[in-house]
């Protein structure tokens, strides 16, 4: 599933209240390493939303907020994760998304502070909330858990106590060597000209998102649950790119079967010249 990335609803104020939103959660996570440099680290200390209750008890106009915090599977805070708030689809209404449900249009993304606190300020109706960490050993809800936190806002509410559970997996790795430099640098986390993606057993698909580049790699990694048989393909519209054994992808993908503990190897695949 592909996410995409919306600019945060402004903070309202209430007259009267002495208490206020020290300061927005930033809706873009941090940029790519620039070449030869690793993944970023999360900053030593990132300001964000207050680690007590709000007192603000409703908001005017037509919106309302919800907040909340995302959590391991042992219940310590995620700090620093993406949550992507969806609408949640009519009763009935038939999706192709993963499970458990994948919404209709995103409705809101933002980012947690370092206590894994969140708030979204969302217009009245019913919600599905996920998130992802690139890079770590944590799998979204709306990915690969059985359910999703959903809940609704009221016009003017303030929902507190959303909790998102992201339960511990396996990361598996895969790199892109480029002795000949025909990748671009890439804008984001996905890049078209080449894209490593995990088919499930159920044959849903996944990015194996950008967590490195240099002039002459890419490293993408992805978390999936422990036990799971996948499918990982290599997808180049314009490249040819070779397995570890120097011939040429097959266009099936490769099958590698995740442990019950732990990671499995990584992966490695060439980039060997330009499609004719």
């Amino acid at each position: 599933m592909n996410f995409l990335y919306r600019n945060a609803l402004p903070i309202l104020l209430l007259a009267g209240i002495s208490t206020m939103l020290a300061q927005q959660i930033p809706t873009t996570g941090p940029s790519l390493p620039t070449p030869g440099q690793s993944s970023p680290q999360p900053p030593t200390s990132k300001p964000g939303l207050p680690s007590g209750p709000t007192p603000l008890q409703q908001l005017p106009g037509p919106n309302g907020a919800a907040t909340g915090q995302v959590v391991d599977d042992a219940g310590n805070a995620v700090a620093y994760a993406r949550v992507f708030i969806s609408q949640a689809l009519a009763a009935g209404v038939k999706h192709t998304a993963a499970p458990p449900v994948i919404t209709g249009p995103q409705a809101s993304s933002s980012m947690t502070d370092g206590k894994g606190l969140f708030t979204a300020f969302l217009p009245p109706g019913s919600y599905v909330a996920c998130a992802e960490l690139s890079g770590a050993a944590l799998l979204d809800p709306c990915h690969f858990a059985t359910s999703a936190p959903a809940f609704s806002v009221a016009k003017g509410q303030i929902l507190t106590g959303v909790k998102v559970v992201m339960a511990k997996g396996a990361i598996l790795s895969v790199q892109i060597n480029d002795p000949q430099g025909l990748l671009a640098a890439p804008a984001s986390v996905v890049s078209p000209d080449c894209r490593v993606q995990v088919i499930t057993a159920k044959g849903y698909r996944y990015e194996a998102t950008i967590t490195a580049h240099t002039a002459t790699s890419r490293n993408h990694a992805i978390a999936l649950p422990f036990g799971a048989a996948v499918t990982v393909q290599v997808i180049s519209p314009n490249l040819t790119v070779n397995d570890a054994n120097g011939k040429p992808v097959a266009s099936a993908g490769s099958s590698v079967a995740i442990p019950a503990t732990g990671s499995p190897g990584g992966l490695t695949f060439t980039v060997s010249g330009v499609k004719p």
